[in-house]
């Protein structure tokens, strides 16, 4: 059993960005759906913002237990941010099973430069995280993987209106599907908040279903740490 994530697979590095006071995150919980196994765990995206920066944290924790015994584990955490529309740092943790992969990438100067489970990579500095939040039209795109630091060609279609059931409720949402190396589907609401993600893995469809609306949630970090978005404090996931 494997768990992959269009949201990524997704590691922690705090990284060094200098936050003004007062600044904002919303808190995104999602539950993560098996078709056999049910709820097997969470996903959680806190996205804070200033000015042209956006910073998204991902956290992920899934289990599969079988007669009392953990069968499968999986846990990541990562950080994108993102000046305007530009992804300028990207760090991901992931331990599968006992297997620990982290990606590294930042940007360098009309470049984008990341390292993964195939080595080094650089591409041009349009390339975008393979992330929900981050999905906002139709074509083909050139997306790096937040699991694994691989860079793919993706074809972005549909935008059609659906409704979603979320606890009972009809939301109206559009949905999309990416088909890349997989095919992975998303439903964005009207504030362009993805409410259900879904990915197949080895045949599998596991769905990321939002139980948690955003939260938000008042900082006060002040610009102490180093504005070097690429310099990491730790390494966790």
């Amino acid at each position: 059993m494997r768990i992959g994530l269009l949201a990524g697979g997704i590691g922690v590095a705090a990284c060094a960005l200098g936050a003004p006071a007062h600044a904002s995150e919303q808190v995104y919980t999602y539950s993560v759906v098996h078709p056999i196994y049910g709820e097997i765990g969470t996903f959680t995206d806190s996205i804070e913002r200033n000015a042209d920066i956006t910073r998204i944290s991902t956290r992920l924790r899934v289990a599969v237990t079988l007669l009392g015994i953990v069968a499968y584990r999986e846990e990541a955490d990562g950080t994108e941010i993102m000046d305007g529309g530009r992804l300028v740092s990207l760090q991901n943790v992931t331990n599968k099973d006992g297997r620990h992969l982290e990606v590294h990438g930042e940007a360098q100067g009309d470049e984008f430069v990341v390292t993964g489970m195939t080595g080094t990579v650089t591409v041009p500095g349009t390339v975008s995280p393979s992330d929900p939040w981050l999905l906002r039209q139709t074509g083909e795109q050139t997306m790096v993987s937040t699991a694994t630091g691989r860079v793919i060609q993706v074809s972005v279609s549909g935008g059609e209106q659906e409704k979603v059931s979320l606890d009972g409720a009809d939301v109206p949402a559009r949905h999309f599907v990416v088909a890349g190396e997989k095919r992975q589907e998303v439903w964005l609401d009207g504030r362009d908040v993805p409410v259900m993600f879904r990915t197949l893995e080895n045949g599998t469809q596991i769905d990321f279903i939002l139980r948690t609306p955003g939260k938000e949630h008042p900082t006060t970090e002040t610009a102490s740490r180093p504005s070097n978005t690429a310099q990491l404090l730790s390494n966790s996931k």
